[in-house]
C-alpha cells in the first residue's frame, strides 16, 4: 500500500504525526493512547499495514481499506 494513502485514511479519521525521525513518522490517533510508526516509503509492506490497523485500536473496522 502506498505511503500516500495510509496518510490520508489516518488523517481522514482525525490521527496526527506526533514526531519524525529519519523517514518514519510516529502517527497518534485522535483519543491519544494509540500509536503507529509508519515508514514514508512509496510502498509499505502488508505487514506495516495490518500493524498500523492493530494498533489504532479505536478507529472505526475498515477504516483503512
Amino acid at each position: 500500500m502506498r505511503y500516500r494513502d495510509i496518510e490520508q485514511a489516518l488523517r481522514a479519521q482525525g490521527c496526527s504525526v506526533k514526531s519524525t525521525r529519519g523517514s518514519h513518522e510516529k502517527w497518534v490517533c485522535p483519543c491519544g493512547r494509540h500509536t503507529a510508526i509508519i515508514v514514508r516509503n512509496q510502498e509499505n509492506s502488508p505487514g506495516v499495514v495490518r500493524d498500523t490497523a492493530n494498533r489504532m485500536q479505536c478507529l472505526p473496522k475498515g477504516w483503512l481499506q
